[in-house]
C-alpha cells in the first residue's frame, strides 16, 4: 500500500503545503469537528425548514381554528428544536474547552 504520494518534476521532489491531510495520520481530533459541524448545520436547516413550514401553514389556514392550532404548534416545536440545537452547540463547545480540545 502506498504510504506517501510524491510528486517529482525534473527529478525534483515537490513538497505539499502544510495542513494538507495525510490519511495515515488523521485522528479523532480532526474528524469530530467536521462531524459536529455538519450535524449542527443539518439540524439548523431542518428546524428552520420546519419553522417556515409552520409559518406557511399559519398564513394559509384561512381562519380555520384547527389548521391555525396545528400551524402554531409547528412553530412552537421548531423554536424549541432550534433552542435545543443551539444549547447542544454551546454544551459541546464548553465540554471541549474543559477537556482542552477543539471540537468545533
Amino acid at each position: 500500500m502506498i504510504k506517501e504520494l510524491v510528486l517529482k518534476i525534473n527529478d525534483q521532489e515537490i513538497i505539499p503545503p502544510g495542513g494538507v491531510p495525510n490519511p495515515s495520520n488523521v485522528g479523532l481530533n480532526q474528524i469530530l469537528p467536521v462531524f459536529f459541524g455538519i450535524l449542527f448545520l443539518v439540524a439548523v436547516l431542518l428546524t428552520l425548514g420546519y419553522l417556515i413550514w409552520g409559518a406557511i401553514d399559519f398564513i394559509t389556514s384561512e381562519g380555520d381554528k384547527e389548521k391555525k392550532k396545528n400551524a402554531k404548534n409547528k412553530i412552537i416545536y421548531a423554536i424549541i428544536g432550534l433552542t435545543i440545537v443551539f444549547m447542544s452547540f454551546f454544551f459541546i463547545r464548553t465540554f471541549g474547552f474543559i477537556l482542552g480540545g477543539n471540537i468545533f
